[in-house]
Order: structure tokens, then C-alpha cells, then sequence
């Protein structure tokens, strides 16, 4: 009987159809080699892949696209390949033809004849570089949120340490420590919604008046906007909290007549903020420093080499904040 009769022909013809069809049209890179390595067969994926066209690659060696120190992999998959082993899915690195590095996994399965002997292999590559700087940048956003975290936690630590101390009343205690933290996160805010690449002097300042009711009469008369990375912005941030603070409990800000105003300007490379109170009673000197001007002092010449100046002058409290206008510029 023959062929045509059996219908065997017409179906196997179909099935390799199929074949071809899913060959040429799949995303992924199917390639075929003999024992020896060389390659036989070079789908348009692979050509998109990989940057050779099926012309230029076709019976040269697969080891064309491997890496020098990657090379024991294919006499390892050679050696797989000859005892009929599979090669499940792995990833690893592969040249283009332009010289760059891609991630691919791969997945390698002999090869038989029609007497079932293993004549070579064929090799499934699917290009997962994207993948890969996807896993890679959320590990470097982990690590770098666990490094911000603990060091977050370290000012937790070093604010309650320093509010919390002995002789302090408990109950106004956690008061400051609550208004402490609110000014902390702020300053989170602020750096979250700049993907951590710090905050103009004008937001930073402006944020942490806004989140005071306007009763408080705090004016803010802004100078130049410069920007300040990280570590400048949560600890001005503070600072002008801090001083807020201490304005509604003891200063200007302590009377329905008083005034609070912050302004900032620039000259020969310094840049100086002023924080002045009117109107409230007359400031006394502190006979300790406490921890907000600690804070101020220490935190400030710390992250922006400044010189903090306090001043209580019979007219109101000043605070004055110099410190180089290159410690403010922009941040990648």
C-alpha cells in the first residue's frame, strides 16, 4: 500500500510543517550542533539573539558565542549530550556578535537518527538579560534599604536616648519624642518621593512649616533653591523642626502675638539660613544644652560642615545656619 493510500506521508509532512513553523516564529533561539560542536541549524530568533545571520554562523563552532572562561560548559553539555542525557534549563552567559554579555537559559537535548543514534544536540537559548537587571537592581534596593533602615534605627535610638533622659518629665518626654519623630518622617517622605535622591532647600523647608497649622505664623522667605542629598536633607529637616518645637513651647510661637520666619541667602560660596522670632517673651540663655541644640549643632556640622550660631537677643530667639553652598548642589 502505498504512502498516499496510508495517509502516513501526508501527516508526517504536516507535523514537520508545524515544526518549521514553530521554529521560525518562536522568541527563543534554537540552534543544532553534532557532537563535535559545530552547528548545524540557526533560527531567525537566534539570528535577533545573538546578532549573527544563519549564513555567517552555520558550521562554525558553538564555542563562537561562549565566553573564554565559560568554555568547560559546552564540554560538560557534550558529555551530557553523548550518554543521552538532557540538559535541563540553566542560565548562564553568552556573546552577541557585537561583543556584548547576555544572560540566556538554555536548554540542550540530543539528537538521534532514525536508528536512534545520537548525532547531536539541540539547544533552546531564551535571552533573559532584562530578568537578570531586575533581580540584580531589586537586590542592590534591598541591600540598600536594609543599610537605610539600620542607620534610620540608629537615629531612632539616638533621639530617644537623648529625650528620655532621667530627670525629664515622662509625660512631656514623649511628647518631643513623638514631635522628634514626625519631623523624621518628613524627612522620609520628602526622600521617598525623590527616589532618595535628596530634596531642594525650598521643599525641605516648606515641608516642615506646612505641617504646621497656619496659626503657628511661620513665614518662609525663601533664597536660592539648592539641593541637598540625603544625608543634608534629613538633618535639615530636623533642624527646622526642632526649631519649630522649641518656638511653640517656649518662644515666639508660645504667644497669639508672636512670629516665626526663616529665610536663606547666599554669599561668597556660603549659604546662610536665619530662623528669627518677634513678638513672643524675651528668650533666656539655656543654662544646659539640651538635646534639640545638640541636634542642631552636632547633626548640621556633621552633614553640612555648618557653623550653627544661637543668639537670645531681649527681641526674640536667632538661630543662624552657615555652612558652603557647594555642600547643597545636586545630586545624581
Amino acid at each position: 500500500m502505498s504512502a498516499s493510500m496510508t495517509g502516513k506521508q501526508p501527516d508526517t509532512d504536516v507535523e514537520l510543517a508545524r515544526l518549521a513553523a514553530i521554529v521560525a516564529s518562536t522568541s527563543d533561539a534554537i540552534v543544532s550542533k553534532d557532537l563535535n560542536g559545530i552547528i548545524n541549524s540557526w533560527n531567525q530568533a537566534a539570528e535577533r539573539i545573538f546578532g549573527y545571520t544563519a549564513d555567517e554562523i552555520i558550521g562554525q563552532p558553538i564555542t563562537t558565542i561562549i565566553p573564554a572562561e565559560l568554555q568547560f560548559e559546552e564540554r560538560g553539555i557534550i558529555s551530557k549530550i553523548r550518554r543521552g542525557e538532557r540538559v535541563e534549563h540553566f542560565d548562564t552567559v553568552r556573546l552577541t556578535r557585537d561583543g556584548r554579555r547576555i544572560h540566556v537559559s538554555i536548554t540542550v537535548s540530543p539528537v538521534r537518527n532514525s536508528s536512534g543514534v545520537i548525532v547531536g544536540a539541540s539547544k533552546i537559548a531564551r535571552d533573559v538579560t532584562e530578568r537578570k537587571r531586575s533581580e540584580q537592581l531589586q537586590a542592590t534596593l534591598v541591600n540598600e534599604l536594609n543599610h537605610r533602615t539600620k542607620n534610620l534605627l540608629v537615629t531612632v535610638q539616638a533621639i530617644a536616648a537623648r529625650t528620655f533622659v532621667a530627670d525629664a518629665d515622662q509625660g512631656e518626654a514623649l511628647g518631643r519624642f513623638r514631635e522628634r519623630l514626625n519631623a523624621l518622617a518628613i524627612s522620609q517622605d520628602l526622600l521617598v518621593r525623590s527616589g532618595w535622591r535628596g530634596a531642594p532647600l525650598a521643599e525641605v523647608i516648606g515641608s516642615v512649616i506646612d505641617a504646621f497649622d497656619e496659626a503657628y505664623r511661620i513665614r518662609l522667605e525663601p533664597g536660592p533653591d539648592l539641593h541637598l542629598n540625603l544625608g543634608e536633607t534629613r538633618a535639615l529637616a530636623m533642624a527646622v523642626h526642632e526649631l519649630a518645637m522649641n518656638a511653640i513651647h517656649h518662644g515666639a510661637l508660645s504667644t497669639n502675638e508672636g512670629l516665626a520666619e526663616v529665610s536663606w541667602g547666599e554669599a561668597d560660596g556660603t549659604l546662610t539660613l536665619r530662623w528669627a522670632e518677634t513678638g513672643g517673651p524675651s528668650p533666656l540663655s539655656p543654662e544646659r544644652t539640651g538635646f534639640g541644640t545638640a541636634m542642631i549643632r552636632d547633626a548640621l556640622r556633621h552633614e553640612l560642615d555648618a557653623d550653627v550660631d544661637l543668639s537670645y537677643p531681649p527681641e526674640g530667639f536667632t538661630c543662624l545656619i552657615r555652612f558652603p553652598a557647594r555642600s547643597a548642589e545636586a545630586h545624581p
